[in-house]
């Protein structure tokens, strides 16, 4: 099905066996995908939206590769054959490292530009969106999207679809973000991940950005952001991309300490294509996987199309679950062991239960999820 302009969810055809503000429990039979629209550029021809999709993927993912691309600089011949693409490229550098980190609204419209290029779709019905909004309007909550993949495009296809989708009026489910801090020392990387509301993913920014609505490139401007969007994988899911596996690393339970420690409840999402979209050099325990352990970032070897940081276009189907509900810590000191534990096993088996209903769904019938 296709969520219509104006009128983004058709809900006619879902069927289910309970009720929760996101995703519903039930059988593969009940699955159903909605096609997602870029409402705000139907205007364009569509062959123009798909260049403009396929240019914002491919410069999100170079951005990961200024610093090499920096360093090329370095070379005198480079100077010596390009002067003005080095000129150029240096003044953008410098614009890029002393604009102020602010987030940026037309971005997330932007982003909708990638929709086509993804064929992508979500799996929440009318129903679901307004119960979700609803409960966001009273609650709080973080989610967690897996896997994370060598380059998060997801990222771009979450802050489009949450912002076109997520809200009414003044409800609105858009947050904050985060990402390793190293991130916004990275040229252009850094001004792209504060557009779409990226900060720190410290755990004292996250916990402030949750409990006081603190969140610097948000607080920029004049918002105060009261969910979270993240993805926990992080460095250790980026080693484990594989085009057509289906990883979850979640050994550490911070999000978990987090969850329980602010009493935000906790939203699984998993991104069927967040895997597909490069292919990955260097899988598993290897020296690049340590060397971004120790500098906390990811250093990664990949290529998309024809050797370059094009992504492949797989089907990319974004699929919410049920809420895990949380109730927060009141006691003394930090959440015991066993409070942290028993959340994380109810966070994993959701991921469980999101994965098998949709996989077929989603195109990945014989798929099996295999969490680390």
């Amino acid at each position: 099905q296709t969520y219509p302009p104006k009128t983004p969810f058709v809900a006619d055809s879902v069927q289910t066996n309970t009720p929760s503000a996101m995703g519903k429990k039930g059988s593969q039979e009940d699955a159903v995908l909605y096609k997602c629209v870029p409402e705000d550029w139907l205007w364009l021809p569509r062959p123009i939206r798909l260049a403009l999709g396929w240019c914002i993927v491919t410069l999100f993912a170079t951005s990961f590769l200024s610093i090499p691309i920096s360093c090329i600089l370095l070379i005198p011949a480079v100077w010596r054959y390009f002067p003005v693409c080095c000129t150029v490229y240096v003044a953008l550098l410098v614009v890029s490292l002393v604009s102020p980190l602010k987030e940026w609204e037309y971005t997330r419209k932007i982003c909708q530009l990638t929709y086509e290029v993804f064929d992508f779709s979500c799996n929440l019905s009318e129903e679901e969106r307004k119960k979700a909004i609803a409960a966001g309007d009273s609650g709080q909550y973080i989610i967690g999207m897996h896997p994370h993949g060598i380059v998060p495009i997801q990222a771009l296809l979450w802050c489009a679809y949450c912002d076109q989708y997520m809200s009414i009026g003044d409800k609105k489910m858009y947050g904050f973000g985060a990402a390793a801090d190293v991130v916004m020392y990275i040229p252009f990387l850094r001004n792209i991940m504060a557009w779409l509301s990226g900060g720190s993913a410290s755990y004292k920014a996250l916990y402030d950005g949750l409990t006081k609505g603190i969140a610097p490139v948000v607080n920029a401007s004049g918002r105060t952001p009261r969910h979270l969007y993240i993805l926990p994988g992080g460095i250790a899911e980026i080693f484990t991309s594989t085009p057509g596996k289906h990883i979850i690393v979640a050994k550490r339970k911070g999000l978990m300490k987090l969850a329980l420690e602010t009493g935000a409840h906790l939203y699984p999402c998993y991104v069927f294509g967040g895997t597909d979209f490069y292919n990955n050099l260097a899988t598993g325990d290897n020296l690049l996987s340590r060397l971004s352990r120790k500098l906390r970032m990811g250093v990664a070897l990949f290529y998309g199309m024809y050797g370059l940081p094009v992504p492949y276009a797989p089907r990319v189907s974004m699929c919410l679950g049920e809420a895990v509900m949380v109730e927060k810590w009141e006691g003394e000191g930090p959440p015991p062991a066993d409070n942290i534990a028993e959340l994380h096993r109810r966070y994993l088996d959701a991921f469980r239960e999101l994965f098998d209903k949709y996989k077929g769904a989603a195109g990945y019938p014989d798929a099996e999820l295999e969490i680390q």
